[in-house]
C-alpha cells in the first residue's frame, strides 16, 4: 500500500514538472515573436501610404505654381511701374510782381468803444432787464431804478417854481404902487404940500420893492433849474445803453442800492475793434498810415488791417512803440473778440518788384539748391533740373536771383523722386492717388477701385449661392 502510494506521489511530482517546462517554453517563445513583430510594425509606420505621399506633394506643388503667379504677376505691376512711365506731379508757375519782406510781431485785439455803464442818479435797482451776452441798441434800458422818491422831489421842485413865482407877482405888483405914489410925490414938488422926508421914503419904497422883485425872479430861476434837474433824475432812473453792444458783465441785481456813478454792467461795441501791436522803433519804416498788413488770429481766418496810427511814444524799455491797426472784415466775422492774441506779418522794408517761387518746389541734390522746371515736346512733357539762386523769403515764395524767368512751371509736389528728362503727367488740385492710379476728385471711384472688386469684381469668378471663392458676402467688398 505505501508502495503504490510512492509511486502516485513521484508520478504526480513529475507530470507537474513537465507542466511547468511547457508553461516555460510557450512564454519563452511568445516573447520571441513579439520582439520580432515591434521593428516590422515601427517600419511600417514610419513609411507613408503612396496615396497620401502623392496627394501631398501635389499640394506642395500647387503652393509652389501659386508662390510663383503671385510672383510673377506682382513682378509684372513693378515691371510696369518702372519702366519709366510718366510720374504724377503738381507743378506752379514762377511769377514777377511786388513782393515785401515781412517779420512777425504779436498783438492783441482792442475795442475802441467799450466800459462800465454807471449809473446817473440813486435810488434802488427795481428791475435790471438785461444778462451777459445780451445784444443791445443805443438806447435800449438796461436797468430800472425805484422812482417813488425821484418823483416826490420832482412834485416838491415843481410847488417851489410855483411859489416863487407868486412871489415875483407880489414883488412886482408892490413896485408899481410904490412907483405910483412916487410919481404923485413929483406932481406936488412945486405946491406948499409937497414933502420932501415923504417923497424921499417913497423912492427908498421903490427901490426895495425891485430889489424884492429881482429876488424873487432869481429864485423863480433856481427853482425852475432843481425842477429840471428833478427831471433829469427821474429820466435817469431809467439805465439806458449808450451804444450799440455786448454785455460783458452785469454788477447789480435788483434791490441793490446805487448812487451816482455806481456800475451797472459793462458793455463793448463789437464792431469797432482793432488790432494794437508792440512794433519794434527799427520795422516801423514799412509802416505808414493806409499800409495794409495780413493778421493772423490765434484761431479763426486770416484777415487784412491798415495802418490808423502810430503812437509817438516809444516804451524805453523794450524800445517799441505802438501801433493801431484798422480791421477789414469781407464778412462780419464772429471768431474775432476783444483780448484776443494774434499775429501780424509786419513789413520790414520797402516793396520791391521780384521774381519769386514757392517754396516746395526746391529740393536739395548734390549740395545745390534745384528745380525740375517742366518741358513740353512733341512727345509729351518732360522735367529737366535747373539750379537756382535764391534770395530773401516772401511768405511761402523765395525770391528767385538767379536760373529761372516769369512763367516758368516748376515741380512742387512730387519732385522729391524726380530724375531729369522723366516723362511726367501733371496732376490738378484736389486729385489724389488710389490703388488704380490718380482718381481724380474725393468720393470718385474708377472703373479699377473698390467699385470693381464687389465679390471678386465684374466677370470674375463667384462661388456658390453668390459668394466668392474667397468666402466674401455678396454685397462685401473684398480687400
Amino acid at each position: 500500500m505505501k508502495n503504490r502510494i510512492a509511486k502516485s506521489h513521484r508520478k504526480f511530482s513529475v507530470s507537474e514538472v513537465l507542466r511547468s517546462v511547457a508553461m516555460v517554453s510557450m512564454l519563452t517563445a511568445a516573447v520571441s515573436v513579439l520582439s520580432l513583430q515591434s521593428p516590422l510594425s515601427y517600419a511600417n509606420a514610419q513609411k507613408p501610404e503612396k496615396g497620401t505621399a502623392t496627394k501631398s506633394g501635389d499640394a506642395k506643388k500647387g503652393d509652389t505654381k501659386a508662390r510663383q503667379g503671385k510672383g510673377k504677376r506682382r513682378g509684372g505691376r513693378r515691371g510696369r511701374r518702372g519702366r519709366g512711365g510718366p510720374a504724377t506731379v503738381f507743378v506752379d508757375r514762377v511769377t514777377k510782381g511786388t513782393a515785401v519782406e515781412t517779420v512777425q510781431v504779436y498783438g492783441r485785439v482792442l475795442a475802441r468803444q467799450t466800459g462800465v455803464v454807471a449809473s446817473r442818479t440813486r435810488g434802488a435797482i427795481g428791475e435790471v432787464k438785461v444778462h451777459v451776452g445780451d445784444r443791445v441798441k443805443k438806447g435800449d434800458v438796461l436797468a430800472t431804478l425805484v422812482s417813488n422818491m425821484l418823483v416826490a422831489e420832482r412834485d416838491l421842485k415843481s410847488a417851489e417854481l410855483k411859489e416863487f413865482s407868486a412871489k415875483i407877482r407880489t414883488a412886482g405888483a408892490q413896485l408899481r404902487l410904490a412907483a405910483q405914489e412916487l410919481e404923485r410925490l413929483e406932481r406936488l414938488r412945486k405946491s406948499a404940500a409937497f414933502s420932501v422926508a415923504r417923497y424921499q421914503d417913497k423912492l427908498r419904497n421903490v427901490e426895495r420893492f425891485r430889489s424884492a422883485l429881482a429876488e424873487a425872479r432869481a429864485k423863480q430861476e433856481q427853482a425852475r433849474a432843481e425842477l429840471r434837474m428833478a427831471d433829469i433824475n427821474l429820466y435817469n432812473a431809467n439805465v439806458l445803453a449808450p451804444f450799440d453792444g455786448v454785455i460783458t458783465k452785469r454788477t447789480v441785481e435788483s434791490g441793490n442800492y446805487v448812487s451816482v456813478g455806481s456800475p451797472v454792467v459793462t458793455m463793448l461795441n463789437e464792431k469797432s475793434l482793432e488790432v494794437e501791436a508792440e512794433v519794434p522803433a527799427n520795422q516801423l519804416g514799412g509802416l505808414t498810415n493806409g499800409i495794409e498788413i495780413d493778421i493772423k488770429p490765434e484761431f479763426g481766418k486770416s484777415f487784412k488791417a491798415t495802418v490808423r496810427a502810430v503812437v509817438p511814444e516809444e516804451n524805453a524799455l523794450s524800445r517799441t512803440r505802438a501801433v493801431r491797426f484798422t480791421p477789414k472784415f469781407i464778412t462780419p466775422d464772429d471768431t474775432v473778440a476783444a483780448n484776443q492774441s494774434v499775429v501780424l506779418h509786419i513789413p520790414s522794408g520797402a516793396a520791391k518788384e521780384t521774381v519769386t517761387v514757392h517754396k516746395d518746389a526746391i529740393t536739395q541734390r548734390r549740395g545745390e539748391r534745384v528745380v525740375f522746371l517742366v518741358k513740353e515736346a512733341d512727345s509729351g512733357l518732360s522735367v529737366d533740373m535747373r539750379p537756382v539762386t535764391l534770395g530773401d523769403a516772401f511768405g511761402l515764395r523765395f525770391e528767385v536771383l538767379k536760373g529761372l524767368k516769369p512763367g516758368d512751371r516748376v515741380v512742387i509736389r512730387g519732385n522729391e523722386r524726380l530724375r531729369p528728362r522723366q516723362k511726367i503727367k501733371i496732376s490738378k488740385p484736389g486729385e489724389r492717388r488710389g490703388r488704380g492710379g490718380w482718381r481724380g476728385k474725393r468720393g470718385g471711384g474708377s472703373k479699377g477701385g473698390w467699385k470693381g472688386r464687389k465679390g471678386r469684381g465684374e466677370g470674375g469668378r463667384k462661388g456658390p449661392r453668390g459668394e466668392s471663392r474667397r468666402g466674401g458676402q455678396k454685397s462685401g467688398q473684398e480687400g
